[in-house]
């Protein structure tokens, strides 16, 4: 390497650090009308909580969208551009009707698709509202969260329902964080595993289990929805192999922050599915369900109380935190935000461990040119047998026998066996996927 024509890679080289470098803006850019920003508008998103919207409009702000979602008195949601298309007035001072949501200054009232019911000012013989419609947007509830498409009507997809909704014996709380940077940074946390084993596991940490401090051996699989990221850890006499599960675009399905890898688990299923969704190019939200059950937590350490508006149940989400106790202890939130409101991607050094990283950016940026070049995306993956989408995040514990020497080779071939396994039983039905994919594991286990 030649550190004269590259002064800034060598000691003390501040000085030469190269300045003015740009955010990825194809990337990072979520506004009406930006590359990123069309390519997120053509997905369902979830934009608040049921247990945020009262009796009044909730304002809301998403893809640097000023918008307010409300409950008119039939009980049908609706989610609106913000100011009245009259005058311009906040309709979050707007008054649910019977049908529709009135404007508070000159009483225009407007359905939940944007459609003029009433101009009341205007003479009777006028039909100025049947000429101008309200911005408006599709909005679905679902197990207490509230859903938009923003996107362009005639390529709004089916809204996707996922196979950890309604598992057996489970319940489910919602959460929602605002973050205060660019929503790929808070996104790319979630396939980033290795991070686990520095910030959530080191001296003096106060979030996760001893078994996190082993750095994991890494690979990663494609699925029909995007791809998983796989870890492999030898922990006594189990090993642990992990799946964090990512969805194109902004959703993950995680497994179970404290699990500790003592005791034998077969396909433990995702303990929380979360969207990352921007609310502009400097914020966002981390969006989700949190589930919880005897077979997802039989340690117990659950608190659904936990759960809600700034709020999850483990350490390292917190939205407020004192400035010293942070610094001490730092979570997830410190060093997503820490990074800056937009992370350089050019001032960046990537390695071997920030695969997930890559795959994600680079089937978002495919996904953003597709867009970008008048294509229409594909469809979600088609639901399974029994009408839901199939998903793959997991944890399983096996106890094998520790062999002497290296054990690579074994952990790697113990990650295939399972992982494919997994991905293959989305053909079963929801209910026989678990006894599948144990036979299946068992049988390739002893033949290892």
């Amino acid at each position: 390497m030649n550190t004269m024509e590259h002064p800034w890679r060598r000691p003390y080289g501040g000085y030469h650090q190269p300045r003015g470098l740009a955010p990825d803006d194809e990337l990072t850019r979520v506004g009406p009308g930006t590359p990123g920003g069309e390519y997120l508008r053509r997905f369902w998103h979830p934009v608040a909580m049921a247990s945020e919207l009262g009796d009044a409009p909730l304002p809301i702000r998403i893809l640097g969208e000023d918008l307010v979602l409300f409950r008119d008195k039939s009980g049908r949601a609706g989610l609106l551009h913000r100011h009245c298309a009259h005058r311009g007035t906040s309709l979050e001072y707007g008054i649910p009707m019977t049908r529709g949501l009135r404007c508070c200054y000159h009483g225009w009232t407007w359905d939940v698709d944007g459609t003029c019911l009433e101009t009341p000012g205007e003479p009777p013989q006028s039909r100025l509202k049947e000429s101008v419609f309200q911005g408006a947007y599709p909005v679905h509830e679902l197990d207490g969260l509230f859903f938009a498409y923003m996107g362009p009507p005639a390529e709004q997809p089916p809204l996707p329902i996922f196979d950890v909704t309604g598992q057996p014996d489970t319940k489910a709380a919602t959460f929602s964080i605002l973050i205060d940077c660019n929503w790929l940074q808070t996104h790319e946390n979630g396939i980033d595993p290795v991070h686990a084993a520095f910030l959530h596991a080191r001296p003096g940490a106060t979030s996760f289990g001893n078994v996190f401090t082993v750095v994991p051996r890494l690979d990663l699989m494609e699925t029909p929805t995007g791809f998983i990221v796989l870890t492999t850890r030898r922990w006594k006499d189990k090993v642990w192999t992990r799946a964090s599960e990512s969805v194109i675009p902004n959703l993950a399905h995680i497994p179970m922050p404290f699990e500790n890898g003592e005791h034998p688990r077969m396909f433990g299923r995702a303990a929380f599915t979360r969207w990352v969704v921007p609310v502009d190019d400097t914020h966002n939200i981390y969006i989700g369900w949190r589930f919880f059950s005897p077979t997802l937590d039989p340690f117990g350490k659950g608190n659904p109380a936990r759960c809600g508006k700034n709020m999850i149940d483990f350490p390292g989400q917190e939205r407020e935190r004192d400035p010293r106790e942070a610094q001490l202890d730092p979570g997830d939130i410190e060093a997503q935000v820490s990074q800056g409101a937009i992370v350089v991607h050019a001032a960046e050094h990537l390695g071997t461990t920030d695969r997930g990283v890559l795959a994600l950016r680079r089937a978002l940026r495919q996904g953003i040119r597709k867009v970008a070049a008048g294509e229409r995306l594909p469809l979600p993956a088609s639901p399974s047998v029994d009408g839901v989408i199939p998903t793959y995040g997991h944890d399983t514990v096996l106890t094998i026998a520790k062999q002497d020497g290296d054990e690579s080779e074994l952990l790697d071939g113990i990650s295939r066996l399972v992982h494919s396994t997994v991905i293959t039983s989305a053909d079963h039905p929801r209910e026989q996927r678990h006894a599948w994919v144990e036979k299946r594991v068992r049988e390739g286990i002893a033949r290892l």
